[in-house]
């Protein structure tokens, strides 16, 4: 089993790595909490493949009362209709400041998971059961939490640490090979902003039975990565933002199409990557031939690289990006590849970085 310690202080905690960890992690999570009741919070189509194995293990804990709730697929469940009602079964179901919530789901679930936690009577405990392979490599790690509104993705948030994540490879088996490509978009992004041996893997790899061979040690250095940030840069004020590489225009793409099904994360991420450092490279700011090879990595997964979404609309729907300060933001930008850093923009000027045309 792989540990890594996130050191915090007193909001520490570890995140725990093993093929077949749902079966035992019940008895673990009672240890972890010393909860009476927990609340599990899923998706439809985990909970139709897991929920009976988790629901097994969490009575296999003495004295522990379970309940699940089953929330709306992906982004659809971070509303707030859908934190409203968490909210009454969670009350109803008597939870108290001693007990917890459990996210077992993808990312989007563990982000309203986590936020309904933090918010339910001032803050109870959260534990986190990633299932989709995009939390599994990172996003379940740091504390972000929130909620979307019609217009911005995660405008409600707030920074919330986890008693512990449990992070189970097997429940990647049964993962479509499209969510297989779509989830390694985090990885890519990780490879990117600080992990260049990483990107090497990809680059190298030849089919998906090379990448799913190492996809445990995939796992496990992108969580240690993302943990070594979030411990120097825990509100994310400095370095740990350089997490949002790709994000400035993903997250724009998914609000223009209201996180529907055009683009998942993933392809989103895969997008916002490939044009933000096609353009700084343009302008001198990214090493010459750096994006050729995100290009090629990210072909290699049938990810896509073009939208059809003007650079007008894109730059409309990040009026709400959460690293605008003033008249400014703070662009994610690429050196070379394993070497990021942020570079300050204008907004007036934001034109020159954000160009989703082709030429």
């Amino acid at each position: 089993m792989a540990k890594i310690h996130v050191n915090l202080g007193d909001d520490s905690y570890d995140i725990l790595i093993e093929r077949g960890l749902i079966d035992k992690v019940g008895p673990m999570i009672k240890e972890l909490t010393d909860a009476d009741r927990v609340i599990v919070i899923t998706e439809d189509s985990v909970g139709k493949q897991y929920a009976a194995k988790l629901n097994k293990t969490l009575h296999a804990a003495k004295n522990l009362a379970v309940r699940f709730i089953t929330v709306p697929e992906g982004e659809a469940c971070k509303t707030l209709r859908v934190l409203s009602a968490v909210y009454d079964a969670v009350a109803t179901f008597g939870l108290d400041r001693g007990d917890a919530i459990i996210g077992f789901g993808g990312g989007a679930v563990g982000d309203m998971a986590g936020f309904a936690a933090a918010t339910y009577l001032g803050g109870i405990q959260y534990i986190h059961v990633p299932t989709s392979l995009t939390a599994q490599l990172g996003t379940a790690i740091g504390g972000n939490v929130g909620i979307d509104t019609p217009n911005s993705k995660n405008l409600i948030s707030s920074i919330a640490q986890p008693r512990g994540i449990f992070i189970d490879p097997n429940l990647l088996d049964t993962l479509p090979t499209e969510e297989f490509h779509t989830g390694l978009a985090e990885a890519v992004k990780i490879a990117c902003i600080e992990d260049k041996d990483l990107f090497t893997i990809f680059e190298k790899a030849k089919n998906d039975v090379d990448l799913k061979k190492r996809l445990p040690e995939i796992i496990e250095r992108c969580c240690r990565i993302k943990a070594r940030l979030s411990e120097k840069d825990e509100f994310a004020e400095g370095q740990r933002m350089l997490l949002d590489f790709g994000n400035t225009i993903g997250h724009a793409l998914e609000g223009y199409n209201r996180y529907d099904d055009t683009y998942s994360h993933g392809e989103a991420l895969s997008i916002g990557m490939y044009l933000i450092t096609r353009q700084a490279e343009k302008i001198g700011l990214t090493t010459k031939g750096t994006a050729d090879r995100l290009k090629y990595v990210l072909e290699f997964l049938h990810l896509p690289i073009h939208t059809d979404v003007s650079s007008d609309d894109v730059l409309l729907y990040m009026t709400n990006d959460k690293k605008i300060w003033g008249d400014s933001i703070r662009l994610v930008l690429l050196k070379t590849i394993g070497q990021a850093y942020l570079y300050t923009a204008h907004l007036k000027n934001l034109h020159k970085y954000i160009v989703t045309e082709n030429d």
